[in-house]
């Protein structure tokens, strides 16, 4: 009997250490999803890892001041699945970043779309 309690006890231990990192997940609660702002940025970084891939970007405002944003979307499995890979954002790129901002006014957003210079466009919303 002492062997069945401590083999229970062992496996409902197993299933919540491996379980808890999934509470712990936001969700786009953080971000207006009612509106999609586009946003003229230069690409600084394009981390394309899980479990959510980053693209850390640079805006100028009104007065000429470099602001340093970042967008978070999907993880790079979902990505895959609409044409994105690792090399589609490169440093220095100029694009157009269509975004959800941040509820609290933070400089991190939810990306939807990137349109490249040269027409090229790449959406996040068929990833989900």
């Amino acid at each position: 009997m002492k062997t069945k309690l401590a083999t229970l006890c062992a496996v409902i231990f197993g299933f919540v250490a491996v379980s808890a990192p999934m509470f712990a997940h936001h969700g786009n609660s953080a971000y207006d999803m009612s509106k999609s702002v586009p946003v003229k940025a230069t690409i600084t970084k394009f981390e394309y890892t899980n479990p959510h891939t980053q693209v850390y970007y640079d805006v100028t405002d009104d007065k000429g001041n470099v602001e340093h944003w970042v967008a978070e979307t999907t993880n790079p499995a979902m990505l895959n699945r609409v044409g994105w890979s690792r090399d589609s954002l490169k440093p220095g790129d100029q694009v157009t970043l269509w975004v959800n901002p941040n509820k609290v006014g933070a400089k991190v957003t939810f990306l939807q779309k990137v349109a490249f210079s040269d027409g090229k466009e790449l959406s996040t919303a068929k990833g989900f």
